[in-house]
Formats: C-alpha cells, structure tokens, sequence
C-alpha cells in the first residue's frame, strides 16, 4: 500500500469515528438543554435584533433623582446601544432633586446617537401627597411621580415608561407597538401574586387573577387622560394606608382596563431564581426555557427588581457581570 491510499484510509477512518461520537454526544446534549441541565456560556450573549427597513419613534419615560441617576443612565445607555439604527428614542426624564452633574450626565448619553436619540429632562417637585400613608414602602416615594405621568407629558399619547433598575437588551419598536388603545396600559405579570394571596385578596385583585409589575409599562396616556385617571389615583392614595408604592395604587385603580404582555417585556430575575420553572410557564402563560440562564438571553428588557447588581452579594453573577458591562462602559462617559 502506498502513502497515499494510506493516509486516505486513515483519514476516513477519523472522519468516521468522529461522525459516531457525534452521533453519540449531539443528541444527549440536546436532551440536556430540554431538561435544563446543560452548561450555558458564562456570559448573557446580546443577539442584534432584526430590524425593519422602515423606520419610526419611540417613546420612553423614566424617574430619577440624584441617588438612582448611575443605573438611570446604565438603563437609558443599554437601550440606545441596543436599538436598531432607524429607530428614533425620544427619552424624557423626569427629576427630582438632582443636582447640575446628574443632569449633564444624563443628556451627554444622547451622543451615543446624536442622530436617534432625544434626551429631555423634566424637574419636578416632591409630588403633594400624604406619603406619611405609605408607612413602611415610603423609600418608594420618588416612583409616585409615575402616576402624575398624564399630567406631566401633556403633549403624549403614549409612552413606555421603565424602572432605573433595567437593562434593554433589544429594539422596543415591538413593545411600543403594541395596540393599547382601549386600555390604560400594557403590562406584564408579577409573581407577587401567588406569593401573597392574601394581600392580593385584601385588594380585591384575586379576582382578576394576577398582579402587574410597574417597573415596565406601555402606558395610554390619552385615556388616563379622559378617563381622569390621576384624580382617582391621588384619591386612592388619600384613603388608603400602607401600600406598597405606586404599584398597589396602578393595580387597583386600573382594574381590568389592562392587556398583558409577555414576560420578556419586564424580565424579572427575582422570581426565574426562586420558583419553579413549570409552574412558571404556566402562570405566565408562556413556555419557559427550561434553564434560567436562556430567560434571560431572550428577554427584551431585563429587571433587577428586588436585590441589585451593584449589591455586593448578588446573583446570579452573569446577571452582575452584564450590568456591570454597561456600566463600566459608561461610568466616566
């Protein structure tokens, strides 16, 4: 036999046994994955979003004051960076007590893309209302600025509005998009509900059958307008004691006029870590990967409700690694 017919033969005999060990090893990893024991890449991996050729405006609205200013930016810079070219971000910031450096830092984001993006900041005064009511939630009280929303941003129909404490890891076209013209706002569901069924019975949501986070919302600002919604928002917080910030007053005041939005509109890692991945899948009404891990690579706005990642012990820590990401990119911008 010849050099030649030899390593030929010894080439295909490799190939062969490769292809049998594949054979082998592809199905078990896949296997794997569907029961969410395969190992995942150590880093939340960001796919570009396909992008259409038209382009448009989007709204979006967040609350800050001084102290929340660092992951207000992170928020606000991991949208810009993560939106398709055509789509315009027109930002409006609502403020209360933050001084000339917060300000400058938040408008400087607008050179991420000068050409998209619009940043405006609105200063507001501590909201009048009886925040002694609020007992022990009132270090919530800078987000009831969320309910004069209507009031503040006369001049727009419709607007997503976004906690501090979120990272957008996709285009939000898609979520602004969504038709909500007969309610006050889209919204996704909060696994406060099932947790504390007697609370949600005490507000009368049991009834309705889940509890919405405020933290990400598309809001109808025209007929919270019309239907006078701040009105009867205030008059809520007046009569009422103890509640936990604006979201106990937005889910009881809004009753039914709400249509849900999935899950990775407001992707909150809270309770993807704690509960039962199944039951899960079936109070959201969405099938869940069946690792935590690949929740979260698909969300389009992830939320770090509850802990936060600047926290020292938080997990999971490519959760801390990704936002840390961001911020690192942006600390001394």
């Amino acid at each position: 036999m010849n050099k030649i017919k030899f390593f030929t033969l010894a080439i295909g005999l490799v190939a062969a046994i490769i292809g049998m060990i594949a054979a082998i090893l592809i199905p078990e990893y896949v296997k794997k994955q569907e029961n969410g024991t395969a190992s995942h890449p150590s880093a939340i991996r960001i796919e570009p979003t396909l992008c259409p050729k038209v382009g448009g405006a989007v709204n979006l609205v967040l609350i800050t004051d001084s102290r929340y200013t660092p992951p207000t930016q992170v928020s606000v810079s991991s949208a810009i960076k993560n939106k398709c070219p055509n789509s315009t971000y027109n930002f409006y910031i609502v403020t209360e007590n933050t001084t000339p450096a917060d300000d400058a830092a938040l408008l400087r984001l607008k050179n991420l893309a000068p050409d998209t993006v619009n940043i405006t900041l609105i200063p507001q005064p501590e909201p009048d209302l009886p925040f002694d009511n609020m007992q022990r939630f009132i270090q919530y009280k800078v987000g009831m600025h969320k309910i004069f929303l209507p009031d503040i941003l006369k001049d727009l129909d419709k607007v997503i509005y976004m906690d501090g404490d979120t990272l957008v890891l996709k285009d939000l076209r898609p979520l602004f998009d969504i038709d909500v013209s007969n309610v006050y706002a889209a919204v996704a569901k909060d696994g406060i509900y099932y947790r504390f069924p007697k609370e949600m019975a005490e507000m009368g949501l049991d009834k309705r059958g889940f509890y919405f986070n405020s933290g990400v919302m598309l809001y109808n600002l025209a007929l919270q307008r019309q239907d006078n919604i701040v009105h009867k928002l205030v008059d809520y917080i007046k009569t009422h004691e103890d509640f936990y910030g604006d979201q106990d007053v937005l889910n009881v005041v809004f009753g039914d006029k709400l249509k849900l939005m999935s899950y990775r509109n407001n992707c909150i890692s809270t309770f993807f870590e704690a509960d039962d991945l199944d039951f899960l899948s079936t109070y959201f009404g969405e099938e869940l990967p069946k690792d935590t891990f690949y929740i979260y690579e698909h969300a389009t706005i992830l939320h770090y409700a509850g802990d936060k990642p600047w926290q020292p012990d938080y997990k999971p820590l490519y959760l801390k690694e990704l936002w840390f990401k961001y911020y690192n990119e942006i600390k001394d911008y």
